[in-house]
């Protein structure tokens, strides 16, 4: 079927659906392709994103739920306003690097990104959204600065959200360059990060390991992931160090709530709840309602 007709097909569909809904990912995927632009609105600010059939989840999820982790991303893009620097670390297609630009238009951000596909359609979606693409790096963010395997699924017309460093079983396994925050980061700019995400498939505590620099003297607010358990853990006890105090984001209920320690939440199947998979540390006994207000 051309593009077109899939375009055709893709937008009639959607035309039937309510504007803002929670469809799964297999029913996500089971819809009609869209080739195109996609119009992205995270509440602070807007932008666009490029969606070549279903190959990007990110992309995918604007399109037809209207949305994409909306109370997580409406909150970064709310902070970015606030600070002079930002680092995303993992930053996929760019999502996030979107919205921290584009709320605050000529406010650096330090974008990370391994994956090579991932990182080509980064910066086609900053170039679409008339955003410099100088601060775009293709290295990985850890604990020491070496050379260290990257596994992508094979076999996948999608980017990849499950890239992760390290050799494993059933993917594409490449070289890439690990750096440390500390290091990479020309010396300037590092007490000037002021909000950083890191979303690295489990790599989050080396990535705080190896900013502990940045992270001293800068006092920048953290969002991060946690899928992982032993992840999670390795940043409570690292960042706890630095007086950080820890949030639970629930993208379904819109609700950012404090936690003693940092989990994961699990189905019985033991698959996470990606609805409840971000977390915000704030230094110094900061509240939420104090940031955001």
């Amino acid at each position: 079927m051309a593009i077109d007709q899939l375009n055709t097909a893709a937008l009639a569909k959607r035309a039937t659906l309510p504007a803002a809904n929670d469809l799964s990912a297999d029913e996500l995927y089971a819809l009609p392709y869209f080739f195109g632009w996609v119009e992205c609105d995270c509440g602070p600010c807007k932008f666009t994103m490029f969606l070549g059939g279903g190959d990007d989840a990110i992309a995918l999820r604007f399109f037809w739920n209207g949305s994409y982790e909306k109370t997580t991303l409406k909150a970064w893009a709310t902070l970015a306003r606030k600070v002079d620097l930002a680092l995303d670390i993992g930053a996929h297609t760019g999502v996030y690097t979107l919205a921290a630009m584009l709320a605050n238009p000529g406010m650096p951000v330090g974008a990370f990104e391994p994956n090579p596909a991932n990182y080509s359609r980064l910066g086609l979606n900053l170039r679409l959204n008339n955003l410099q693409t100088g601060n775009l790096f293709m290295v990985a963010a850890g604990a020491r600065n070496e050379t260290l395997p990257f596994s992508a699924p094979a076999g996948s017309l999608r980017f990849s959200s499950a890239g992760a460093i390290g050799a494993r079983s059933g993917m594409v396994t490449i070289q890439t360059q690990v750096v440390t925050l500390d290091s990479y980061l020309p010396a300037a700019f590092r007490p000037k990060v002021g909000l950083v995400k890191i979303d690295t498939e489990g790599y989050e505590g080396q990535c705080i390991e190896g900013m502990t620099e940045i992270i001293s003297t800068a006092h920048p607010i953290i969002f991060f992931e946690c899928v992982y358990a032993h992840a999670g853990a390795a940043v409570e006890k690292k960042l706890a160090e630095h007086g950080y105090s820890f949030f639970e984001v629930d993208d379904d209920q819109g609700t950012i709530t404090p936690v003693a320690a940092v989990r994961p939440h699990l189905h019985p199947s033991g698959e996470p709840i990606f609805s409840r998979i971000n977390r915000i540390a704030l230094p110094g006994g900061r509240s939420i309602a104090d940031i955001l207000g």
